[in-house]
C-alpha cells in the first residue's frame, strides 16, 4: 500500500480534512518534500492522476506514488538514448544528473526543486544559456492506449502471457498528442518546464518526445532514437505572462499547507473516492 504512515496514529480525517498528528509534524517537518516539475503541475491541478491532496500527501512524507517498474525500466534506459540524439541533431551537449549524487534537486530554493532532463553546456562544462540554448525535457508515451489494472493500489501495464503490453488502441495514444498535425505538449508538462526554466532563470526550453512501440516495453535497450522519430516542441517562458502568479500560488500554498499548518486542503470527491480506496475505509 503506498501509504507509508499511520491512519490515527501519524495522522487523520476529520472536517473534510487530512491532519498530521502534532508529533508526526514536529519530528518530520525538516524532511518534507519540495514542489517539483510533477508536483508542480498537480498543485495546479492539471494533473489527471495526482490531485492537489494526493500531491500534498506525497510531499508530507505519509503517501509514497510508486511506479510501474516496466514504466521506471524504460526511462532509465531510453531516456538517455533520447538525449544523445538530441545533442546529435541539435549540435548541442547537454549535461544531465544522477539523482541521487544531487539528492534529487540542482536548485537553490527553499519551496521549490527538482532536476531538469537536460542542461545546455559548453565544451568546459558550463552552463549555456547565454547562447541561446535550451533546457531539454525528455517525455516518452506508448504510441498505442495500452491496458492498465491496479496491483496493490499501483496501476501498471497489464501484459499478455508472453510479457507483451495488451494494446487496447492502436495508435490512438500518439493522436493525442497531436492538433492539425502539430505536436500539442499538455499543460501539466509545459508547466513542469517552465518551473525549472523559471528556477534557472532563462526563457528557452525545448521538449524532445519519443513515441514507444509495445517492443520498446519489452526490450528498451535495443531502442534506436533515429528510428523513432523524435518529435520536437519549443517553449519559451516569455510567452506566459501569468507565470509569475502561478509560481507565487504555488509558494503560498506551500507556506500555508506544508510550512505552517498541520492539514491538507479541503477533500474533493475524487480524493474520498481515493482514500476510501487505498485505506480501506468509507471517507464521506
Amino acid at each position: 500500500m503506498p501509504f507509508t504512515k499511520q491512519i490515527n496514529k501519524d495522522f487523520y480525517i476529520k472536517d473534510n480534512r487530512i491532519y498530521l498528528s502534532d508529533e508526526y509534524f514536529n519530528k518530520n517537518k525538516k524532511y518534507f518534500k519540495k514542489i517539483t516539475g510533477s508536483r508542480f503541475a498537480s498543485i495546479l491541478n492539471l494533473n489527471q492522476f495526482t490531485s492537489p491532496v494526493k500531491a500534498w500527501c506525497t510531499i508530507v512524507n505519509i503517501y509514497k506514488d510508486e511506479m510501474d517498474p516496466t514504466l521506471a525500466k524504460v526511462g532509465t534506459i531510453i531516456e538517455p538514448k533520447i538525449r544523445e540524439y538530441v545533442t546529435k541533431v541539435t549540435n548541442i551537449k547537454f549535461k544531465d544528473y544522477n539523482p541521487s549524487e544531487v539528492n534529487w534537486n540542482v536548485f537553490n530554493d527553499e519551496i521549490f526543486g527538482g532536476i531538469p532532463d537536460g542542461e545546455p553546456i559548453d565544451e568546459d562544462g558550463k552552463f549555456a544559456y547565454d547562447k541561446g540554448f535550451p533546457m531539454v525535457e525528455i517525455k516518452t508515451s506508448s504510441e498505442d492506449k495500452l491496458a492498465y489494472e491496479k496491483i496493490n493500489g499501483v496501476f501498471r501495464i497489464k501484459k499478455d502471457e508472453n510479457g507483451w503490453p495488451i494494446v487496447k488502441e492502436p495508435g490512438e495514444k500518439k493522436k493525442s498528442w497531436f492538433v492539425n498535425g502539430q505536436l500539442k505538449v499538455s499543460n501539466e508538462y509545459c508547466f513542469q518546464l517552465l518551473l525549472y526554466l523559471y528556477l534557472r532563470k532563462v526563457n528557452e526550453g525545448m521538449f524532445a518526445v519519443a513515441f514507444l512501440k509495445p517492443e520498446d516495453y519489452v526490450y528498451p535497450e535495443k531502442f534506436d532514437a533515429a528510428k523513432h522519430n523524435i518529435h520536437f516542441a519549443k517553449l519559451n517562458i516569455d510567452d506566459f505572462d501569468n507565470l509569475q502568479n502561478i509560481i507565487e500560488y504555488a509558494r503560498k500554498w506551500y507556506k500555508l499547507y506544508v510550512m505552517d499548518k498541520h492539514y491538507s486542503m479541503p477533500l474533493e470527491e475524487n480524493d474520498k473516492k481515493w482514500l476510501s480506496e487505498e485505506l480501506g475505509i468509507n471517507v464521506i
